[in-house]
């Protein structure tokens, strides 16, 4: 984010993550800049939004609330805490709204916005792999929730007595057969996820004609090469529909 861009009057976007979270400032509803840091970095955010010209804000999170962080921006900004029971610009046709996660909820917003008229496939790579449906009319539908890659990784070791933890891999570990351990516990996570991505496209225009993916979540980058002509990707997915429903609320 450089000055002239934190100069602008603008919107503060923040989805927290387990780990990290994004802090966004956009502009003329268009993103200005991004800065992804630790989830516990309260200082840093609020340093961002003090030398900006921002008087809104909207937050996101799916972690243990930080008092300082809401503090602060309740001190500094007009704020909106996002939960499933707030307004959004869209339909939603979900039984149990008050466990919706939030950021599934601004996919959807986003998407619906965004692909105006068309079915649409979120994926979202997160610490879990949503798989979620967006109907043409503007209908959340719901979806699928499944554990992301390092939880595979990590419920493999923590759950068994001798096989490795696997934080690190190279592209070519994924090949099946795998000829090592390791490259077999590589195999198994990145090629099942593979198929699951699969599955769910599939299951998708079984369904509903006319039907888009999208793809957001860091850890899309590991799938992007393989499925990059069937597949769109959105980065900022979840910051465009948090910001869509700053502005359904507040103007």
């Amino acid at each position: 984010m450089n000055k002239e861009q934190q100069k602008q009057q603008s919107d503060v976007v923040i989805d927290v993550g387990n780990t990290r979270m994004k802090v966004a400032l956009f502009t003329d509803s268009k993103i200005d800049g991004v800065l992804s840091i630790s989830n516990k970095a309260t200082k840093k955010v609020l340093e961002v939004i003090d030398e900006s010209s921002a008087r809104r804000a909207i937050m996101s999170n799916v972690s243990k609330l930080r008092q300082e962080l809401l503090d602060g921006l309740d001190d500094r900004l007009e704020f909106i805490l996002m939960t499933p029971k707030i307004k959004v610009p869209i339909k939603v046709d979900y039984r149990s709204t008050g466990t919706l996660g939030t950021d599934r909820l601004a996919n959807a917003v986003c998407a619906a916005k965004f692909h105006h008229k068309r079915n649409v496939l979120v994926i979202d790579f997160g610490t879990c792999i949503k798989y979620d449906l967006v109907r043409e009319d503007g209908t959340y539908l719901g979806g699928a929730i499944a554990p992301g890659l390092q939880m595979r990784f990590k419920s493999m070791s923590k759950m068994t007595k001798r096989l490795p933890l696997i934080e690190n891999w190279r592209n070519s570990d994924k090949a099946w057969p795998g000829t090592t351990t390791k490259g077999s516990m590589v195999a198994g996570v990145m090629q099942g996820v593979e198929a699951e991505i699969l599955h769910y496209i599939e299951e998708g225009n079984n369904r509903y004609d006319n039907l888009v993916v999208v793809a957001t979540g860091g850890d899309f980058t590991y799938f992007e090469k393989a499925f990059k002509n069937i597949i769109f990707a959105d980065p900022y997915l979840t910051l465009r529909g948090l910001h869509e429903i700053l502005i359904y609320n507040m103007g």
